[in-house]
């Protein structure tokens, strides 16, 4: 086994990582605020007021972090938070893959 430190093994994926997370945290407030999929189609037929808005403890409700910024720096935000959720979680079902396996990651 290299002498090699954590970061120096996966440079690389380490920097990705940022730039994913700088890239979603500057486009997302572009995203379209006009909806697709099953909530257009609640307001075209004229359902949408009927529709659940999700668990009153949900953490990003709407795709937006309820914290006092602007509309963009919420949307922003709630995407990097997005993104680190699930890196981590990736990290963690990868490492006990490669546990069952045997493999070292």
């Amino acid at each position: 086994m290299s002498g090699l430190s954590f970061v120096e093994r996966n440079k690389k994926w380490i920097v990705l990582g940022f730039i994913t997370v700088i890239i979603a945290v500057l486009l997302s407030p572009f995203a379209s605020s006009h909806p697709d999929g099953l909530e257009r189609v609640a307001e075209d037929l004229g359902f949408i007021e009927e529709a659940n808005t999700g668990f009153a403890w949900s953490p990003i409700a709407d795709y937006e972090v309820n914290i006092p910024l602007s509309t963009e720096w919420r949307v922003a935000l709630s995407g990097a938070i997005g993104l680190l959720v699930m890196g981590v979680l990736l990290l963690i079902i990868g490492k006990l893959l490669a546990k069952k396996r045997g493999n070292r990651v």
